[in-house]
């Protein structure tokens, strides 16, 4: 797989009501994070967008017919409450491969003193209300289980959060795909001892990986605080 970059996130919310399952309106909750909420919703709540437009992603390599593509995010600096939006270009969907659609987040715990194993049960404490479930990058996998992400992420990633969850409907092919917003509040992780706070520095997001994928990483190389 080829990894591009491109240019979006913006700040998730969080208000107190309960989520449906179904709801295809803006439906902020008070979780760490959300799949559910309009774009709209979340600006007005005061979240930061990465980007002015969905991240695309394309069909690459050789898996390509498995359903291989670019990832579709962008680096940031340090985001706390942010959302992007992403979506994808003929995606071949194969129920064989497909095990929903995934998030990449290079999180930066800053001084906080927070781990990723203390963020990832954070999240699945709230899986029930989100639908979203957090996994390391060597959990993240394809329903095969052929595509570990730590077997091609590069080494930038590989301590990556990765979130993934099933939207009502896989990826539509041919054509653009409906446009998936991903959202996350960390700035109330711990907070009785936050000392730079959690953030976000990179966000990319990507359905099921099909077979084995190569990553080419062109650009990813920068200074990571930890």
């Amino acid at each position: 797989m080829t990894l591009v970059f491109a240019t979006r996130l913006a700040s998730v919310a969080v208000s107190a009501a309960l989520i449906a399952n179904t709801s295809a309106h803006a439906e902020l909750t008070n979780t760490f994070v959300q799949v559910r909420a309009s774009a709209s919703a979340l600006t007005e709540a005061g979240f930061t967008q990465l980007g002015s437009a969905p991240f695309v992603s394309v069909p690459s390599g050789e898996c390509a017919v498995n359903g291989c593509v670019t990832l579709a995010g962008s680096e940031t600096t340090a985001i706390g409450k942010g959302f992007f939006e992403f979506q994808f270009l003929n995606y071949t969907y194969n129920p064989a491969w497909y095990s929903g659609v995934f998030v990449t987040l290079d999180v930066n715990y800053g001084s906080s003193g927070v781990t990723q194993s203390q963020l990832i049960n954070l999240i699945n404490g709230q899986t029930s209300i989100t639908g979203v479930t957090a996994l390391t990058t060597a959990e993240a996998n394809n329903t095969q289980g052929s595509c570990s992400f730590n077997e091609w992420l590069p080494l930038e990633l590989q301590d990556a959060l990765v979130l993934r969850w099933m939207p009502a409907a896989p990826p539509t092919s041919p054509g653009l795909s409906q446009v998936f917003r991903f959202a996350w509040d960390f700035t109330g992780v711990n907070p009785a001892f936050l000392g730079g706070g959690v953030g976000v520095d990179a966000a990319f997001g990507l359905p099921s990986p099909g077979a084995m994928a190569l990553l080419g990483l062109a650009g990813l190389a920068r200074h990571r605080r930890r």
